[in-house]
C-alpha cells in the first residue's frame, strides 16, 4: 500500500469533520413551509406547514409530545401563531433570525 501527502490530508480532512458533525443539534421537530424553497433543518419529525393549515393546526395544538427542540422556517405570521401556542405548553423562544420574507426560529422546552 502506497501512502501519498494528498491520501494523508484527505483522510485527515474527512476524519476531522466527523466530531463537527454530531457537535450540531438535531431538532426533534423541524417546521417548514413547503410553498417556499427555504429547506428545513435536519430534525426526527418534519412538519409541513400547509398540510398543518388543512388539519387547523392540530400537531401544533397538539403540543408535540416528548419535542425538546424545534427548528423552523416560516412566515412571520405562522411564526407569531406557531410560538404562541407552544409557549403554552411549556416551549420558550431560544433564536428568531430573519432570513429575507422568512424568519428562522429554534423553540426549547423549559
Amino acid at each position: 500500500m502506497r501512502l501519498a501527502r494528498r491520501t494523508l490530508i484527505k483522510g485527515g480532512l474527512l476524519a476531522g469533520l466527523v466530531p463537527l458533525a454530531r457537535a450540531v443539534p438535531v431538532a426533534d421537530v423541524a417546521i417548514h413551509d413547503s410553498r417556499f424553497a427555504a429547506g428545513p433543518a435536519p430534525a426526527d419529525r418534519l412538519i409541513d406547514l400547509v398540510d398543518e393549515r388543512r388539519a387547523h393546526w392540530a400537531r401544533i395544538r397538539s403540543g408535540l409530545a416528548g419535542a425538546r427542540r424545534i427548528d423552523g422556517v416560516s412566515t412571520w405570521s405562522d411564526y407569531v401563531m406557531i410560538a404562541h401556542e407552544l409557549e403554552r405548553r411549556g416551549f420558550r423562544r431560544a433564536v428568531e433570525v430573519r432570513a429575507g420574507a422568512l424568519w428562522r426560529f429554534t423553540l426549547l422546552r423549559q
